[in-house]
C-alpha cells in the first residue's frame, strides 16, 4: 500500500464428501468426472505453510538486492519471474505486462485460470513491488503469496466455474499504482464490463502488536455492491468481527478498476490506516513482520471469495 501524498462439470461424491466433512485440501483427491447435474464443491482449506514458503522466496530475492524489490531491482525482477513460473506450472495462462515509469523498468502479471465464462471474470489482485526502504513482505508479499497459495488450490481442484478467474499482480503499486492503473487502460474497449468484479489485497500478513489482535478490515465499497458478504460470512465463521467500512482514500489497486466501473472491494489485516504497523515501508517489514496466523486466515479468506462470487 503506498502512501498519499468445474461450475458445471462439478466433482466426484466422494470428493464433495470429504470436503464437506473435513475441509482436507486436494491434493490426493480423485480426478474430477463429469455428473449429470452441477455440485457446489466448497474450497478446500489452505495451509498457513502454502503462503508462507513463497514469502520465504521473496525474502531471499530481496536479500540478495539490497533488502528491496524495489521496481527496477534485481529483487523485483525475480520475484515477477518467480510469479511467472509458478502461474505456468500450475496451469494458468500468464501474460507479463512490460511497462516504464519514472525512467525504470516495471512489469504486471496476469493470469488466468482457463475455465469459466470469458465475459464474466472474478478478478483479484496484490502489488508485488516493495519501497526502496524495505522487503516488502506484508507490504505486499503477504498478498502475493496468498494468491499464489490460491492458484495452486485451484489447479489442485481442476476446478471449472461458471465465471472466469483472473489474477492480477501489479508492478509500480508504490509509485502511485502505476501497474495496475497501465493494465486497466489498456483493456480492449468492452473488457472492463466483462469483470464483475475486484478484490484487492494489500497487507494481510500484520501481527498483533501492542498487545492488541489483528484488526481484520474490509473496504468500504464492498458494503454497497454486495461484495464483502463472502468475506463477511469466512471470517464470522472463524469468530473475527470485522471493520465492514475500511477507508482507503483509493490508496491501492482497486482504485483503477473503481474509476472504470467496475464493483470493487478488498481485504487488509489493519483496523485503519492509522495503524499499519511499526514496521510499514521500514526495513523491518521482513518475515518478522507477519504472522502465519493472519496469513492462513487471508489466504482462506481469499479462496471462499473467489470460490463463492466465480460459482465454484
Amino acid at each position: 500500500m503506498r502512501v498519499r501524498k468445474l461450475a458445471y462439470a462439478g466433482a466426484a461424491a466422494t470428493l464433495t464428501a470429504v470436503l464437506a466433512l473435513t475441509g482436507a485440501t486436494y491434493a490426493d483427491a480423485a480426478p474430477i468426472t463429469a455428473v449429470a447435474a452441477p455440485i457446489a464443491v466448497a474450497p478446500p482449506v489452505i495451509s498457513a505453510d502454502a503462503s508462507m514458503a513463497h514469502l520465504q522466496k521473496l525474502m531471499d530475492f530481496a536479500r540478495a538486492s539490497n533488502n528491496t524489490r524495489k521496481i527496477g531491482s534485481t529483487g523485483f525482477t525475480s520475484t515477477v519471474t518467480y510469479i511467472k513460473q509458478q502461474l505456468d506450472a500450475l496451469g494458468w495462462k500468464t501474460t507479463v505486462q512490460n511497462f516504464t515509469t519514472g525512467g525504470k523498468a516495471a512489469a504486471n502479471v496476469v493470469a488466468e485460470w482457463p475455465y469459466g465464462d470469458a465475459a464474466h471474470v472474478v478478478m483479484a489482485g496484490a502489488h508485488s513491488d516493495s519501497v526502496a526502504a524495505g522487503p516488502g513482505i506484508n507490504d505486499d508479499g503477504s498478498g502475493v503469496a496468498a494468491l499464489l497459495a490460491n492458484a495452486a488450490a485451484i489447479s489442485q481442484a481442476k476446478l471449472v466455474p461458471a465465471k472466469r478467474i483472473r489474477f492480477g499482480f501489479w508492478g509500480a503499486e508504490e509509485q502511485g499504482d502505476v501497474g495496475s492503473t497501465y493494465y486497466v487502460s489498456h483493456l480492449a474497449s468492452g473488457e472492463p464490463k466483462k469483470i464483475d468484479a475486484y478484490l484487492n489485497f494489500d497487507m494481510i500478513g500484520n501481527k498483533p502488536e501492542n498487545g492488541r489482535t489483528v484488526g481484520w478490515s474490509l473496504y468500504t465499497e464492498g458494503q454497497s455492491n454486495g461484495l464483502n458478504a463472502p468475506f463477511q460470512t469466512y471470517f464470522t465463521s472463524q469468530g473475527i468481527t470485522v471493520n465492514p467500512s475500511l477507508d482507503t482514500d483509493d490508496r491501492s489497486d482497486h482504485a483503477a478498476f473503481k474509476r472504470a466501473g467496475v464493483k470493487v472491494t478488498g481485504v487488509s489485516s489493519v483496523r485503519s490506516l492509522n495503524a499499519l504497523g511499526a514496521c510499514y515501508h521500514k526495513a523491518c517489514d521482513d518475515l518478522t513482520d507477519v504472522s502465519a496466523t493472519s496469513m492462513a486466515l487471508g489466504s482462506n479468506a481469499i479462496a471462499a471469495a473467489v470460490w463463492s462470487l466465480s460459482g465454484a
